[in-house]
């Protein structure tokens, strides 16, 4: 007996009902832009591509294992993060089991040199909170709701110094920037996973724009074309069948 088409019709739609809710599982991808100059605000027509985040199991602290073995300094690239760069600023994001949080880590340690940094993140669609502190003595500023986040770091050629900030969800995004010229760090990257770094321009009050952007994984999206494939080949063997 052939089933009516509206039968096969209706099965795929119950397939597409799955897919739909697997593709609610979207990897993550941070897009990064930089305005021109100074309060230009030109961040749409300055794009620079994207980053994606690190991920782990382990919380955020755990993760960036802050003073050993290397004291007073971050220690994530035990964990699978990135190795800290000599008289660098590197931001990038990490997964943790408690969520999504943004990392800066200012310089390498051991490298002969200390410096110092002013820096603000301004978050916009999400509030969040300081979640590590390199140097607890000098903590992240939370302010405006938990939307405006002021750091203020010096550090010892012997140490890195740093910070995370989380958790972020929903359509975020965060504007950074450094207040004053820092001493001891000549260049700002933002790195992701499996993504090439970007450079950054490390100019006082140019700012940079890390929002969040989503995009189904590569296997949904093939798993719902066989879908349509499957539909169409049903559908034209159906008609063959009823033709007379």
């Amino acid at each position: 007996m052939i089933k009516p088409i509206s039968a096969y019709f209706t099965h795929f739609l119950m397939i597409a009902v799955l897919l739909a809710g697997a593709a609610s599982a979207q990897a993550a991808l941070i897009r990064v832009s930089q305005e021109s100059s100074a309060g230009a605000g030109d961040f749409d027509a300055n794009i620079l591509g994207v980053i994606d985040s690190y991920s782990t199991t382990l919380t955020i602290t755990a993760f960036y294992q802050y003073s050993t073995p290397n004291a007073a300094s971050y220690n994530g690239e035990l964990n699978g993060g990135p190795v800290p760069i000599s008289s660098t600023t590197q931001s990038f994001f990490v997964e943790a089991s408690n969520g999504l949080a943004l990392v800066m880590v200012h310089d390498n340690p051991n490298d002969g040199s200390g410096g110092s940094t002013r820096t603000r993140w301004n978050l916009l669609g999400d509030t969040a909170v300081q979640v590590v502190a390199d140097d607890p003595g000098e903590p992240v500023i939370v302010s405006a709701g938990g939307t405006q986040f002021d750091s203020t770091k010096n550090w010892a050629p012997c140490c890195t110094d740093g910070y995370a900030i989380g958790f972020l969800d929903g359509d975020w995004s965060l504007f950074g920037q450094f207040l004053t010229t820092p001493t001891g760090i000549t260049s700002w990257l933002a790195e992701g996973f499996t993504t090439a770094d970007i450079p950054l321009v490390l100019e006082p009050s140019r700012r940079v724009r890390f929002d969040i952007g989503r995009v189904p994984e590569p296997s949904i999206i093939a798993l719902f074309g066989t879908g349509l494939l499957a539909l169409a080949f049903t559908r034209r063997r159906y008609i063959r069948c009823k033709s007379p």
